[in-house]
């Protein structure tokens, strides 16, 4: 048997220290390696995918999201809810309240407890700022979460025009809720509301034309119930309309048809590099809620150019700008439903 001197005693005992010391680092990062929540896996780029949803359980989602998280957190959240419970991953990566944890907390309300979801600031009109209405603010925002982009620019827009001429609330959801057919525990209102169409993309018409019709007050809980039912109904159409993409028959379901007014306007002020001809703005929202009858260039006077230089407020400005306008509404319509949007940049 071999005998060991003093010195290589001591270095036979460092060298299994170390490997004492190595092995307990290995197992601690093992162990925690096990132990890491699943939450913090990488997400995958987007988009995450689409496979077709029901529309009317989409609607029913938004409606109970907006009881929690009123108009853009409810709609993103009905979707992306819709989506996880049929795709599974990676929508589980999103962090959200399930539908049974918002019926509870709305059928027995704990006192500080608030869910938290994207898109939640839409409310009001971006943070009560009254501006684009929360519904299709985050159904859009859903939207870009499961298609790509250019499917993205091919179905917003028409939802933005559904939400412009829609007659809201639906009758589908004044049916659900006078049967009690929504998901929440208790309505704020169970009656068949007025419906009107807005013709305006921003929260600010949308509900003062609504309160103006019905007669309700803007913090009555009719008013707030409608909005219930029209973020259910947003997002109800903005899945009808990504299904419609999946199929590949988006322009029947819904064709992209402009106002005459706005595809009249858009022949001279559309997006361009010729100030001179009117091209000094851009988009597709309904002309008429803004442009007053003072700044319509047909009905006042003022010191604008239209096309060709003309006056805006002479007889022949105004004879140039509806022979213009007349003559290519109808293109610019063809333009637009094609899915040919000078405005994409």
């Amino acid at each position: 048997m071999k005998r060991l001197n003093r010195r290589d005693f001591i270095k036979g005992a460092a060298v299994l220290s170390g490997a004492a010391i190595c092995g307990a680092g290995t197992v601690k990062q093992v162990m925690a390696e096990e132990t890491a929540p699943a939450a913090q896996a990488e997400a995958p780029p987007f988009p995450w995918g689409y496979q077709e949803l029901d529309p009317e359980y989409v609607r029913k989602l938004g409606h109970l999201g907006y009881y929690l998280e009123e108009c853009g957190g409810g709609a993103f959240w009905a979707i992306m809810t819709a989506l996880k419970e049929k795709i599974g991953y990676p929508y589980t990566l999103m962090p959200l309240p399930t539908k049974e944890q918002f019926v509870e907390h709305l059928t027995n309300p704990e006192e500080g407890k608030h869910f938290q979801v994207p898109m939640q600031y839409g409310v009001g009109g971006v943070a009560n700022f009254g501006s684009l209405c929360g519904a299709p603010n985050g159904s859009a925002s859903a939207i870009t979460f499961a298609m790509p982009f250019n499917d993205v620019l091919d179905i917003v827009p028409r939802l933005m025009r559904y939400y412009e001429t829609e007659a809201f609330p639906t009758d589908k959801s004044n049916k659900y809720a006078a049967g009690h057919e929504f998901l929440v525990p208790k309505y704020k209102s169970d009656k068949a509301l007025l419906q009107s169409p807005s013709d305006s993309v921003l929260c600010h018409v949308s509900v003062g034309k609504w309160c103006e019709k019905s007669g309700y007050a803007s913090g009555s809980k009719e008013r707030s119930e409608r909005c219930a039912r029209v973020t259910g109904d947003v997002a109800a159409m903005a899945v009808t309309l990504m299904n419609a993409k999946l199929r590949g028959d988006l322009d029947t379901v819904f064709p992209m048809q402009l106002s005459h007014d706005t595809a009249g306007c858009r022949t001279c002020h559309s997006k361009g590099e010729k100030y001179e001809s009117g091209q000094f703005t851009r988009g597709f929202m309904e002309c008429g809620n803004c442009h007053d009858d003072k700044m319509e260039p047909h009905k006042g006077h003022n010191k604008l150019k239209t096309a060709y230089g003309a006056d805006v407020g002479t007889w022949a400005g105004a004879a140039v700008v509806g022979t213009i306008a007349g003559i290519g509404a109808h293109a610019v319509n063809k333009r637009v439903g094609r899915g040919k949007n000078d405005d994409e940049e």
